[in-house]
């Protein structure tokens, strides 16, 4: 199973292209416009997208590319926590995917992390079961010092008490908040990098990650301020 995560900068449409070569199942793509933006020749390349937003040019979409998985909304789904939703994925896999694109809000103690924070506590009974979180976190240990409901330690440790582990952090053997490669440049500029996107798994899944690459500023930087991390995960009989 191929996902991907990439907060595109807007206009996905015109960049869905570059990444048909991975042939991933899943994408998870912050700050992609809504189908009707779209047009039917460019949606040619989709099997099913499911889009979150209040501005047609501007929410989170859910993708997949093939008929390997199927996606659909969760029923618990609460429109509280618009921009970390659960959805039901079936098929080759069947897990939970929570679908995260974390929002500076006038609340400001409820900002970014804040509302992950608070939505993986409402959401606790699903963390039970398979699941992937991924997405835009706008977070990273180093902002801890920031007054929030819950920091991005809060949050770490609380998935790692339900068996969820960062995907990156396993596969490079690195820890929270010493993170050698950024997935986003502050206003595009090299100089600036942080890594704040994530892509976390339950210890049902873990094991059969095989590949975990965060994109190089180079090949990225014209196209978003953010670089796509893209994983690989074994799939097998047992999995289903």
């Amino acid at each position: 199973m191929k996902l991907i995560v990439w907060n595109a900068a807007m206009r996905f449409r015109d960049k869905l292209e570059h990444l048909k070569p991975y042939q991933a199942d899943i994408l998870i793509i912050p700050e992609s416009e809504s189908p009707e933006k779209w047009g039917q020749t460019k949606l040619q390349d989709v099997n099913q997208f499911l889009w979150f937003g209040e501005k047609v040019n501007k929410g989170i979409g859910i993708f997949t590319l093939n008929e390997h998985y199927k996606i659909e909304l969760h029923p618990l789904y609460n429109k509280d926590f618009r921009y970390i939703i659960p959805l039901l994925v079936t098929g080759k896999r069947n897990f939970i995917l929570f679908a995260v694109w974390s929002q500076n809000t006038k609340a400001k103690f409820e900002s970014y992390i804040g509302q992950i924070y608070l939505a993986l506590k409402y959401y606790d009974t699903l963390l039970k079961e398979p699941c992937v979180i991924a997405g835009d976190w706008n977070s990273n240990k180093n902002f801890d010092h920031i007054r929030r409901v819950g920091t991005h330690t809060d949050v770490v440790n609380l998935l790692k008490s339900k068996g969820i582990t960062s995907t990156y952090h396993h596969f490079y053997n690195e820890e929270h908040g010493d993170e050698s490669q950024p997935t986003h440049y502050f206003r595009k500029e090299y100089a600036r990098p942080f890594h704040i996107d994530y892509i976390f798994t339950s210890t049902h899944i873990l094991p059969s990650l095989i590949k975990m690459e965060v994109g190089k500023h180079e090949n990225w930087i014209k196209l978003s301020d953010h670089m796509p991390l893209f994983t690989d995960f074994k799939v097998s009989d047992s999995n289903k």
